[in-house]
């Protein structure tokens, strides 16, 4: 089956295919195996990706739209209906927590010009550093909390302009 996936704002074709135990996932020509573990750990699942285990945290924010984290990095994911469900330049203009936690350290300050993928902000959840980054490029507009406030999940963070 294909399925279009919005990956940070960036659109991928996919085809997959659902097998008993785990999934195959065909991009770019290449064929990968996926096994998904039914149990979690502290909010965690475990992935094998071709044979390689990685740990991933997920957190479902709507029918066909995730945030999962894996390792140090961020990553937004939708699929079906929330393809089409928002403006993506609008939704890019504000950055949300993706978890609670604390800012442990602010990258920028208002006014900064910002690249997509520039660190904006260190949030440490889980006694985690997470490096929250720009999904685009633009202008620090506002800066909405400050170092060593507690945010909870979904918290306005930053707005772009």
């Amino acid at each position: 089956m294909k399925k279009k996936l919005l990956i940070d704002n960036k659109l991928y074709e996919l085809e997959v295919n659902y097998g008993k135990k785990d999934i195959e996932v065909t991009f770019n020509n290449k064929t990968h195996n996926i096994n998904i573990s039914d149990t979690t750990f502290n909010g965690f699942h475990s992935i094998l990706i071709d044979n390689k285990t990685i740990e991933v945290f997920c957190q479902q924010k709507g029918e066909d739209h995730f945030v999962l984290w894996i390792g140090q990095n961020t990553y937004e994911v939708k699929s079906g209906e929330a393809l089409l469900t928002e403006s993506q330049e609008e939704e890019s203009s504000v950055i949300h927590a993706p978890m609670p936690g604390l800012i442990a350290k602010l990258e920028v300050k208002e006014g900064d010009e910002v690249s997509k993928g520039t660190p904006i902000l260190i949030l440490e959840a889980m006694k985690m550093q997470n490096e929250i980054k720009s999904p685009r490029d633009g202008v620090v507009k506002e800066i909405l909390v400050k170092e060593g406030a507690k945010v909870a999940s979904e918290d306005k963070l930053v707005v772009l302009e």
